[in-house]
């Protein structure tokens, strides 16, 4: 049964991640991409996308690189308070599964390193349960999320996830605030520093900031009929697998069962309605739905059916990025 794969001990769920990532992705790591979008605000991220445009290899090694890399985040993530005990690799290959059908070679790089910083602000969201280093937490969570907007501007509406976040575990003050926003501005603040140190000028910081700001706008969705069908198909099943979740709860647990609806409902409005930030919804949407089928694959009774659910979302992910092998 493949959901006893996930179940094992050792090296075997990271090959099988590997494994996952090369199939699912395997049509756009190796491709060398050009980045149409605005110009990067952080350094950073200019050279990675240097890098993946330098020949197949090398931009096949960042991005398998860059998406081992926020599979692991998300699995710190999910491993604080215990939240998905012996289901964790199992929500990471169904992330994997979800994001694959709607990323492309070009917003991979910035929308993967985005998502890596703001699953640890997600995470640090979680330690602040009964905490007694709030206000540094809530730092640490907004720096995070702040770092993750220099990365790919779209994830600044990451910013509501951070208030709703703090509302949902209960911490939210003027202290709590005010610590908030000096975090969401410390890494910009940073980063003017560096650019005033390094350039003696900090005009093409302002300037990127300008451009991505400008990009950011209204708009309906614009995906192929495909997609569209498989965001439906995968939206309903998590829909009422949410339900299956709410038995059964401890306190943390319930709190991060909020957070994650909160998540999936604000992603799933994103898609829809504001096309310019699609990268950041269609990520949302991947780790929350991701973490309500795997949750609802260990609530079940009937096995069989988390397993049709599992197989179904896996086999469609691996047709539609690899139809071109078939034609």
């Amino acid at each position: 049964m493949i959901l006893d794969t996930f179940q094992q001990h050792g090296i075997k769920r990271f090959v099988f991640i590997l494994f996952c990532i090369i199939v699912l992705f395997g049509q756009k790591i190796a491709v060398v991409t050009e980045i149409n979008s605005p110009q990067p605000v952080i350094p950073m991220e200019s050279f990675l996308v240097s890098l993946t445009s330098a020949n197949i290899y090398m931009s096949a090694f960042v991005k398998i690189a860059l998406l081992l890399i926020c599979s692991y985040g998300f699995l710190v993530t999910l491993s604080l308070h215990d939240t998905l005990p012996g289901k964790k690799y199992l929500a990471v290959m169904l992330f994997l599964c979800i994001v694959s059908v709607f990323t492309n070679a070009q917003n991979i790089v910035g929308s993967v390193c985005a998502l890596f910083f703001q699953l640890f602000a997600f995470y640090n969201l979680f330690r602040t349960y009964h905490s007694n280093r709030v206000k540094s937490l809530v730092f640490l969570a907004a720096f995070f999320t702040g770092i993750s907007i220099l990365f790919s501007f779209a994830f600044s509406i990451a910013i509501i996830n951070l208030i709703a976040g703090i509302w949902i575990f209960s911490v939210i003050t003027w202290r709590t605030i005010i610590s908030m926003l000096f975090g969401l501005l410390a890494p910009f603040m940073f980063l003017l520093c560096f650019f005033q140190l390094a350039y003696h000028d900090i005009s093409p910081m302002l300037h990127a900031v300008e451009n991505n700001f400008n990009s950011l706008f209204f708009g309906l969705f614009d995906f192929d009929n495909f997609s569209m069908i498989f965001i439906g198909l995968v939206f309903v099943i998590t829909f009422f697998s949410a339900f299956k979740t709410v038995r059964y709860a401890k306190v943390i647990q319930k709190m991060i069962n909020r957070l994650f609806y909160f998540l999936f409902i604000t992603s799933f409005i994103i898609i829809i309605f504001v096309s310019s930030t699609q990268s950041y919804g269609i990520m949302l949407f991947g780790i929350s739905s991701a973490y309500f089928l795997a949750r609802f694959s260990q609530l079940v009774r009937r096995k069989w059916l988390a397993e049709f659910i599992v197989i179904a979302i896996l086999i469609a992910a691996i047709a539609y990025n690899n139809y071109t092998l078939f034609l």
